[in-house]
Protein backbone atom coordinates (compact mmCIF):
# COMPACT_ATOMS: atom_id res chain seq x y z
CA UNK A 1 0.00 0.00 0.00
CA UNK A 2 1.38 3.42 -0.93
CA UNK A 3 1.59 6.18 1.73
CA UNK A 4 -1.19 8.10 -0.03
CA UNK A 5 -3.67 5.20 -0.11
CA UNK A 6 -6.67 6.05 2.05
CA UNK A 7 -7.66 3.57 4.74
CA UNK A 8 -11.38 2.78 4.33
CA UNK A 9 -13.88 2.40 7.12
CA UNK A 10 -13.70 -1.08 8.61
CA UNK A 11 -17.46 -1.33 7.96
CA UNK A 12 -16.91 -1.28 4.19
CA UNK A 13 -17.41 -4.93 3.21
CA UNK A 14 -17.21 -6.49 -0.21
CA UNK A 15 -20.33 -8.32 -1.42
CA UNK A 16 -18.52 -11.63 -0.85
CA UNK A 17 -17.69 -10.76 2.75
CA UNK A 18 -21.20 -9.46 3.42
CA UNK A 19 -22.65 -12.71 2.05
CA UNK A 20 -20.31 -14.72 4.29
CA UNK A 21 -21.51 -12.90 7.40
CA UNK A 22 -25.12 -13.37 6.36
CA UNK A 23 -24.50 -17.13 6.11
CA UNK A 24 -22.73 -17.05 9.47
CA UNK A 25 -25.70 -15.38 11.17
CA UNK A 26 -27.97 -18.11 9.85
CA UNK A 27 -25.97 -20.92 11.47
CA UNK A 28 -26.94 -22.41 14.80
CA UNK A 29 -25.46 -20.85 17.92
CA UNK A 30 -22.81 -23.11 19.44
CA UNK A 31 -21.77 -20.93 22.39
CA UNK A 32 -24.05 -18.49 24.20
CA UNK A 33 -22.96 -16.28 27.11
CA UNK A 34 -25.67 -14.52 29.09
CA UNK A 35 -24.90 -11.68 31.52
CA UNK A 36 -21.76 -13.38 32.79
CA UNK A 37 -20.13 -11.98 35.91
CA UNK A 38 -17.11 -12.91 38.01
CA UNK A 39 -16.12 -11.45 41.38
CA UNK A 40 -12.93 -12.36 43.26
CA UNK A 41 -12.22 -11.94 46.96
CA UNK A 42 -8.77 -10.44 47.46
CA UNK A 43 -6.73 -8.88 50.26
CA UNK A 44 -8.00 -5.50 49.03
CA UNK A 45 -11.63 -6.61 49.09
CA UNK A 46 -13.95 -7.77 46.35
CA UNK A 47 -12.69 -7.33 42.79
CA UNK A 48 -15.07 -7.49 39.83
CA UNK A 49 -13.25 -9.16 36.93
CA UNK A 50 -16.24 -9.52 34.57
CA UNK A 51 -19.58 -7.77 34.60
CA UNK A 52 -22.70 -8.39 32.53
CA UNK A 53 -20.88 -9.95 29.53
CA UNK A 54 -23.20 -11.32 26.84
CA UNK A 55 -22.42 -12.61 23.35
CA UNK A 56 -22.90 -15.63 21.11
CA UNK A 57 -20.68 -17.62 18.75
CA UNK A 58 -22.05 -19.52 15.77
CA UNK A 59 -21.17 -23.00 14.52
CA UNK A 60 -17.68 -23.12 12.92
CA UNK A 61 -17.08 -19.47 13.64
CA UNK A 62 -13.59 -18.24 14.57
CA UNK A 63 -13.95 -15.59 17.27
CA UNK A 64 -11.07 -13.71 18.91
CA UNK A 65 -11.35 -11.96 22.27
CA UNK A 66 -9.22 -8.89 22.80
CA UNK A 67 -9.05 -5.97 25.19
CA UNK A 68 -6.76 -3.89 27.40
CA UNK A 69 -4.91 -5.28 30.40
CA UNK A 70 -7.36 -6.06 33.19
CA UNK A 71 -10.33 -6.81 30.94
CA UNK A 72 -10.57 -10.44 32.13
CA UNK A 73 -9.82 -12.25 28.85
CA UNK A 74 -8.20 -15.27 30.49
CA UNK A 75 -10.80 -15.37 33.27
CA UNK A 76 -13.53 -15.38 30.63
CA UNK A 77 -12.09 -18.26 28.62
CA UNK A 78 -11.45 -20.35 31.74
CA UNK A 79 -15.10 -19.91 32.76
CA UNK A 80 -16.27 -20.83 29.25
CA UNK A 81 -14.10 -23.96 29.35
CA UNK A 82 -15.50 -24.89 32.76
CA UNK A 83 -12.14 -24.52 34.51
CA UNK A 84 -13.32 -21.68 36.74
CA UNK A 85 -16.67 -20.93 38.35
CA UNK A 86 -18.76 -17.89 37.47
CA UNK A 87 -20.39 -15.59 40.00
CA UNK A 88 -23.45 -14.80 37.92
CA UNK A 89 -24.92 -15.38 34.48
CA UNK A 90 -25.00 -18.44 32.28
CA UNK A 91 -22.82 -20.20 29.69
CA UNK A 92 -24.46 -22.56 27.20
CA UNK A 93 -22.81 -24.90 24.68
CA UNK A 94 -25.34 -26.22 22.18
CA UNK A 95 -28.08 -25.25 24.61
CA UNK A 96 -26.56 -27.15 27.56
CA UNK A 97 -25.46 -25.20 30.64
CA UNK A 98 -21.73 -25.31 31.45
CA UNK A 99 -20.96 -26.15 35.08
CA UNK A 100 -17.51 -27.70 34.75
CA UNK A 101 -15.05 -29.21 32.27
CA UNK A 102 -16.51 -31.49 29.62
CA UNK A 103 -15.59 -33.37 26.44
CA UNK A 104 -17.59 -30.88 24.38
CA UNK A 105 -14.88 -28.27 25.05
CA UNK A 106 -11.14 -28.41 24.40
CA UNK A 107 -8.49 -26.06 25.76
CA UNK A 108 -5.03 -24.98 24.59
CA UNK A 109 -2.95 -22.79 26.90
CA UNK A 110 -0.02 -20.46 26.28
CA UNK A 111 2.33 -22.67 28.28
CA UNK A 112 3.44 -26.02 26.92
CA UNK A 113 1.19 -28.42 28.81
CA UNK A 114 2.39 -31.67 27.25
CA UNK A 115 3.39 -34.56 29.48
CA UNK A 116 7.20 -34.58 29.19
CA UNK A 117 7.47 -38.33 29.86
CA UNK A 118 5.14 -39.21 26.97
CA UNK A 119 5.92 -39.19 23.26
CA UNK A 120 3.97 -37.07 20.78
CA UNK A 121 1.74 -40.03 19.93
CA UNK A 122 1.21 -40.92 23.58
CA UNK A 123 0.31 -37.32 24.44
CA UNK A 124 -2.35 -37.23 21.75
CA UNK A 125 -3.60 -40.69 22.77
CA UNK A 126 -3.95 -39.67 26.41
CA UNK A 127 -7.44 -38.17 26.20
CA UNK A 128 -8.61 -40.93 23.88
CA UNK A 129 -7.53 -43.60 26.33
CA UNK A 130 -9.22 -41.69 29.19
CA UNK A 131 -12.46 -41.75 27.17
CA UNK A 132 -12.16 -45.55 27.03
CA UNK A 133 -10.94 -45.98 23.48
CA UNK A 134 -9.09 -49.24 22.96
CA UNK A 135 -5.33 -49.01 22.55
CA UNK A 136 -5.63 -49.82 18.86
CA UNK A 137 -8.39 -47.26 18.21
CA UNK A 138 -6.63 -44.55 20.24
CA UNK A 139 -3.37 -45.08 18.36
CA UNK A 140 -5.11 -45.03 14.99
CA UNK A 141 -6.98 -41.80 15.76
CA UNK A 142 -3.91 -40.18 17.32
CA UNK A 143 -1.93 -40.76 14.14
CA UNK A 144 -4.68 -39.10 12.09
CA UNK A 145 -4.60 -35.98 14.27
CA UNK A 146 -0.81 -35.90 14.29
CA UNK A 147 -0.86 -36.06 10.49
CA UNK A 148 -3.35 -33.18 10.42
CA UNK A 149 -0.90 -30.92 12.29
CA UNK A 150 1.98 -32.07 10.08
CA UNK A 151 4.02 -33.99 12.65
CA UNK A 152 3.81 -37.61 11.47
CA UNK A 153 7.62 -37.84 11.33
CA UNK A 154 7.80 -36.86 15.01
CA UNK A 155 5.15 -39.13 16.52
CA UNK A 156 7.76 -40.97 18.60
CA UNK A 157 9.65 -37.83 19.66
CA UNK A 158 9.40 -36.40 23.18
CA UNK A 159 8.46 -32.80 24.03
CA UNK A 160 12.03 -31.78 24.88
CA UNK A 161 13.02 -32.70 21.32
CA UNK A 162 10.46 -30.33 19.76
CA UNK A 163 10.46 -26.61 19.03
CA UNK A 164 7.91 -24.35 20.69
CA UNK A 165 5.70 -24.25 17.61
CA UNK A 166 5.78 -28.03 17.28
CA UNK A 167 4.79 -28.44 20.93
CA UNK A 168 1.77 -26.24 20.40
CA UNK A 169 0.78 -28.22 17.33
CA UNK A 170 0.84 -31.36 19.47
CA UNK A 171 -1.25 -29.57 22.11
CA UNK A 172 -3.79 -28.62 19.43
CA UNK A 173 -3.89 -32.21 18.13
CA UNK A 174 -4.40 -33.52 21.67
CA UNK A 175 -7.24 -31.04 22.29
CA UNK A 176 -8.93 -31.88 18.98
CA UNK A 177 -8.58 -35.66 19.38
CA UNK A 178 -11.59 -35.74 21.72
CA UNK A 179 -13.59 -33.97 18.98
CA UNK A 180 -14.93 -31.11 21.11
CA UNK A 181 -17.61 -28.77 19.78
CA UNK A 182 -15.63 -25.69 20.85
CA UNK A 183 -11.87 -25.20 21.10
CA UNK A 184 -10.74 -22.49 23.53
CA UNK A 185 -7.25 -21.09 23.07
CA UNK A 186 -5.71 -18.77 25.67
CA UNK A 187 -2.91 -16.83 23.92
CA UNK A 188 -1.44 -20.11 22.62
CA UNK A 189 1.21 -18.41 20.47
CA UNK A 190 2.18 -15.68 22.94
CA UNK A 191 5.50 -17.30 23.88
CA UNK A 192 6.62 -17.90 20.28
CA UNK A 193 8.95 -15.74 18.22
CA UNK A 194 7.37 -13.60 15.50
CA UNK A 195 8.27 -15.90 12.59
CA UNK A 196 7.04 -19.07 14.32
CA UNK A 197 3.93 -17.25 15.48
CA UNK A 198 3.04 -16.34 11.89
CA UNK A 199 3.55 -19.93 10.80
CA UNK A 200 1.35 -21.20 13.63
CA UNK A 201 -1.43 -18.78 12.71
CA UNK A 202 -1.43 -20.16 9.16
CA UNK A 203 -1.32 -23.75 10.48
CA UNK A 204 -4.30 -23.03 12.72
CA UNK A 205 -6.39 -21.63 9.87
CA UNK A 206 -5.60 -24.72 7.78
CA UNK A 207 -6.64 -26.98 10.67
CA UNK A 208 -9.83 -25.01 11.30
CA UNK A 209 -10.70 -25.23 7.61
CA UNK A 210 -10.52 -29.04 7.74
CA UNK A 211 -12.12 -29.76 11.12
CA UNK A 212 -15.72 -29.24 12.26
CA UNK A 213 -14.79 -26.98 15.16
CA UNK A 214 -15.78 -23.61 16.60
CA UNK A 215 -12.82 -21.62 17.96
CA UNK A 216 -12.67 -18.93 20.66
CA UNK A 217 -9.16 -17.48 20.70
CA UNK A 218 -7.77 -15.11 23.35
CA UNK A 219 -5.05 -12.71 22.23
CA UNK A 220 -3.57 -9.30 22.97
CA UNK A 221 -2.15 -8.98 19.46
CA UNK A 222 -4.30 -6.84 17.14
CA UNK A 223 -2.79 -8.20 13.92
CA UNK A 224 -3.32 -11.77 15.10
CA UNK A 225 -6.95 -11.06 15.96
CA UNK A 226 -7.73 -9.51 12.56
CA UNK A 227 -5.81 -12.19 10.65
CA UNK A 228 -7.51 -15.15 12.32
CA UNK A 229 -11.07 -14.25 13.15
CA UNK A 230 -14.50 -13.86 11.63
CA UNK A 231 -15.53 -11.60 14.47
CA UNK A 232 -13.63 -9.98 17.33
CA UNK A 233 -15.12 -9.54 20.80
CA UNK A 234 -13.67 -6.36 22.32
CA UNK A 235 -13.83 -6.02 26.11
CA UNK A 236 -13.49 -2.95 28.30
CA UNK A 237 -11.36 -3.21 31.43
CA UNK A 238 -11.83 -2.84 35.19
CA UNK A 239 -14.26 -4.53 35.20
CA UNK A 240 -14.36 -6.54 31.99
CA UNK A 241 -17.47 -5.56 30.04
CA UNK A 242 -18.71 -6.13 26.51
CA UNK A 243 -17.61 -3.24 24.29
CA UNK A 244 -18.27 -4.31 20.72
CA UNK A 245 -18.43 -7.34 18.45
CA UNK A 246 -16.46 -6.39 15.33
CA UNK A 247 -17.05 -8.15 12.02
CA UNK A 248 -13.69 -8.52 10.25
CA UNK A 249 -14.15 -7.41 6.62
CA UNK A 250 -10.97 -9.15 5.36
CA UNK A 251 -11.86 -11.83 2.76
CA UNK A 252 -11.01 -15.49 3.24
CA UNK A 253 -8.82 -17.40 2.61
CA UNK A 254 -6.31 -15.25 4.49
CA UNK A 255 -2.63 -14.70 3.75
CA UNK A 256 0.11 -12.73 5.50
CA UNK A 257 0.22 -10.30 2.55
CA UNK A 258 -3.26 -9.09 3.53
CA UNK A 259 -1.82 -7.46 6.66
CA UNK A 260 -0.77 -4.53 4.43
CA UNK A 261 -4.15 -4.26 2.72
CA UNK A 262 -6.26 -1.14 3.45
CA UNK A 263 -9.18 -3.33 4.58
CA UNK A 264 -7.00 -5.13 7.12
CA UNK A 265 -5.51 -1.86 8.36
CA UNK A 266 -8.95 -0.30 8.70
CA UNK A 267 -10.15 -3.15 10.92
CA UNK A 268 -6.98 -2.97 13.00
CA UNK A 269 -7.30 0.80 13.41
CA UNK A 270 -10.90 0.50 14.55
CA UNK A 271 -10.08 -2.15 17.17
CA UNK A 272 -7.12 -0.11 18.42
CA UNK A 273 -9.43 2.91 18.83
CA UNK A 274 -11.74 0.77 20.99
CA UNK A 275 -8.95 -0.53 23.20
CA UNK A 276 -6.91 2.70 23.38
CA UNK A 277 -9.30 5.58 22.77
CA UNK A 278 -7.68 9.00 22.23
CA UNK A 279 -7.53 11.31 25.24
CA UNK A 280 -10.41 13.79 25.41
CA UNK A 281 -8.05 16.74 25.54
CA UNK A 282 -6.44 15.67 22.27
CA UNK A 283 -3.49 13.87 23.78
CA UNK A 284 -2.09 12.37 26.94
CA UNK A 285 0.13 14.75 28.90
CA UNK A 286 3.31 13.37 30.37
CA UNK A 287 5.85 14.94 32.66
CA UNK A 288 9.47 15.13 31.59
CA UNK A 289 11.77 12.42 33.04
CA UNK A 290 13.11 13.20 36.49
CA UNK A 291 16.31 11.19 36.09
CA UNK A 292 18.88 11.32 33.31
CA UNK A 293 20.90 8.13 32.85
CA UNK A 294 22.98 9.33 29.91
CA UNK A 295 24.72 12.52 28.78
CA UNK A 296 22.75 14.72 26.36
CA UNK A 297 23.24 13.72 22.72
CA UNK A 298 22.04 16.04 19.92
CA UNK A 299 21.24 13.03 17.71
CA UNK A 300 18.89 11.54 20.33
CA UNK A 301 15.73 13.63 20.52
Amino acid sequence: MSPTTAIPSYREQSPEVAARFERLRQREVTLEVRRLGKVFDSSRGRVTALEDVSFSVHHREFTCVIGPSGCGKSTLVRILAGLETKTSGEVLVNGESVSGPGPDRGMVFQGYTLFPWLSVKQNVMFGLRMSRHSEFAAEREAREWIALVGLSKFENAYPHQLSGGMKQRVAIARALANQPRVLFMDEPFGALDAQTRGQMQSYLLDIWKNVDITIVFITHDLDEAVFLSDRILVLDANPGRFREMVEVPVPRPRSMEQMFDPTFLAARKHIESLIHPPAKDGGESREAPVMRLAKPDPDVV
